[in-house]
């Protein structure tokens, strides 16, 4: 997540301490404490990355950071903090690639503007966003499958002009049981769009290369929202799909 923050400011930042620390015995006899260069050489590196390693790496729900942002939200301006299971939808272009393929099984034509106005296959799914300043790492559930999926990559970025955080990343999807038209396993790729003004909504785009030899692949929409910022323990992903998957339906 380091990518997000304000760079000018660590510069800054940056330069303040390099200007103490050459100047650290001038202040300290002005204090009245002696510091030297070698206490300087031994103890700030470690001291610096100790702490930043402390406060920042950790991801948990009581991660020294963590509780920081929840007590001054307004920090998540600097560094977004993402962690939790993010609950909403898949729609997926499936019924349009199905539709040509039974078409070309058949030999029929099929009209451009039939395949434009065909449905989207709309699925719950389940998103846990691991991140730190460190670290950042996305796993998914569906409700309809046992498939989960997990980043291999994964890089947030700041849209210079608009200001909105972008989460885009590469995955791997495992499905123990795939039908003829699946694969065991895959990879795909997505981007997410998260506004800075509330940060528990996303959405965005997916694209696999599920059977791309024979134009099978997929792509389609993503729309979740936070649901909680801590998961909980023992509870899979799926889970938390199907139970959204239920809750959809209700409101249908």
């Amino acid at each position: 997540m380091y990518s997000l923050l304000p760079w000018r400011w660590i510069g800054s930042a940056v330069a303040l301490i390099v200007a103490v620390s050459l100047y650290a015995d001038d202040i300290g006899l002005l204090l009245g404490f002696t510091v030297t260069d070698q206490h300087l050489i031994r103890y700030l590196p470690p001291v610096l990355l100790g702490f930043l390693a402390g406060f920042f790496g950790p991801t948990g729900y009581w991660a020294p950071w963590r509780v920081v942002w929840r007590l001054i939200p307004a920090l998540n301006r600097w560094l977004p903090d993402l962690n939790g299971v993010w609950l909403g939808t898949t729609g997926s272009n499936w019924p349009t690639i199905k539709k040509m393929l039974d078409g070309a099984q058949a030999y029929s034509v099929i009209d451009k503007e039939e395949l434009h106005s065909t449905q989207e296959q709309v699925d719950a799914m389940a998103v846990q966003v691991t991140a730190s300043l460190f670290r950042l790492k996305v796993e998914a559930g569906l409700s309809s499958t046992d498939g989960r999926s997990h980043s291999i990559t994964a890089k947030p970025h700041r849209d210079q002009h608009s200001g909105r955080i972008h989460l885009t990343y590469v995955y791997e999807q495992t499905s123990p049981n795939p039908a003829i038209t699946d694969e065991e396993r895959h990879m795909g790729a997505a981007d997410l769009t998260i506004d800075p003004d509330n940060l528990d909504v996303a959405e965005g785009v997916y694209w696999t290369r599920r059977n791309w030899q024979i134009g099978l692949n997929t792509a389609g929409r993503l729309e979740l929202h936070r649901s909680t910022q801590r998961k909980e323990k023992g509870k899979s992903l799926r889970q938390y799909a199907a139970e959204e998957k239920k809750r959809l339906e209700a409101d249908s």
